[in-house]
């Protein structure tokens, strides 16, 4: 029996002894977690008023185009103008001479002899008043016949504008049929003080492209110049085969520095909304993937959290998933960070203290 007693006593000895083995080291462990939590310095995240935009690439068409040719096929016996030259709205660009307009003269000068002759037989009782009004009517029609024949004869402006393209020459047959996709023309006016810069718009944005958004313009010539403009037509529908609507931003052009054909650069800006931001400095990019994730601090314990991104905007970018407003999330030191980290948020550091991102 006492050798069983003293078996047993030393059994006790030595499970008190490991008791108190593992009391020190829990505590040993306790003090060195304690001493590796990571400082970091942190940003809570908001939600903040952005003024979002679009950029495409246009290009310079004119406000307004005319092709200008007359009602009837016919030989041009004048030309007033050539490419280039300014007009002014009614003035004379051409005379056509032309079949039809020679009948219709001929016509005229017939209707107007009888109408003539009817009227002094009028006045002399001779003819009935019936047939007075007969020869009066017939003598208006041919005059308006005449009149509108002989004023398509004579091609005039209709706006003031540049000359942009003739199409034919004196002496050359103008014809109805087209030779082109566009109507038959002679000549052809465009109006550019102002001018349409036309652009392609994505499917996915259409919605967000509306009229009378201001948008910013530079064209390819003139970098150093910015042109101010606003959103004017939208087609409703959009093209079967680009899946794209055409847009169009119309631009005040004094001096018309800005020409049709151009190349131009716009950025439509769009209606101010709210969005919640992230400092660009706050991201992490998983290496070799384009998954982007931050380090949450909740409860002294850094949690990584991957991120949905949408548009930046100067040093922060929008979080479209994966943060809620008034969260906490890691600026700095968030590179010796791994999920779990327990974490000590400290003061940011000044410009001067040294160190850096590297030596946090």
């Amino acid at each position: 029996m006492n050798d069983r007693n003293r078996r047993l006593s030393w059994l006790a000895l030595v499970a008190v002894a490991a008791l108190v083995a593992a009391g020190g080291c829990g505590t040993k462990d306790e003090a060195v977690q304690t001493a590796e939590r990571i400082p970091v310095e942190t940003v809570q995240v908001n939600l903040e008023r952005v003024s979002p935009s679009i950029s495409y690439a246009g290009t310079v068409v004119p406000w307004r185009k005319v092709l200008l040719g007359p009602q009837f096929q016919g030989r041009i016996e004048k030309l007033y103008v050539d490419v280039g030259d300014r007009v002014k709205r009614g003035d004379l660009l051409a005379e056509l001479a032309s079949e039809q307009l020679t009948e219709t003269r001929a016509r005229f000068s017939a209707v107007e002899s009888n109408y003539q002759r009817m009227r002094v037989l009028s006045e002399e009782g001779v003819v009935s008043p019936q047939a007075f009004e007969q020869a009066t009517a017939e003598y208006e029609a041919a005059k308006a016949g005449y009149d509108l024949v002989a004023k398509s004869a004579q091609l005039r402006a209709p706006m003031s504008g540049i000359v942009s393209a003739r199409y034919l020459d004196e002496g050359e047959i103008f014809t109805l049929m087209a030779m082109t996709a566009e109507a038959p023309a002679i000549l052809e006016i465009v109006k550019i003080d102002t001018v349409k810069i036309e652009v392609q718009v994505a499917e996915r944005e259409r919605p967000l492209v509306v009229p009378g958004l201001a948008a910013s313009v530079v064209s390819g010539t003139q970098r150093v110049r910015a042109f101010r403009g606003r959103v004017g037509r939208v087609d409703p529908g959009l093209d079967r085969m680009s899946r794209t609507a055409t847009a169009d931003i119309v631009v005040s052009n004094p001096g018309e520095v800005l020409r049709p054909g151009m190349f131009a650069d716009v950025e439509i800006e769009l209606a101010p909304r709210t969005a919640l931001l992230v400092l660009r400095d706050a991201l992490v990019r998983q290496e070799g993937t384009a998954v982007f994730y931050v380090y949450v601090v909740d409860g002294g314990i850094a949690r990584r959290r991957e991120l949905r991104l949408g548009e930046s905007f100067g040093g922060s970018v929008e979080v479209l998933d994966g943060l809620s407003e008034g969260e906490t999330i890691v600026t700095a030191g968030r590179y010796r960070l791994h999920d779990g980290t327990e974490v000590e948020i400290v003061e940011p550091s000044t410009p001067d203290a040294g160190g850096g991102e590297e030596g946090r």
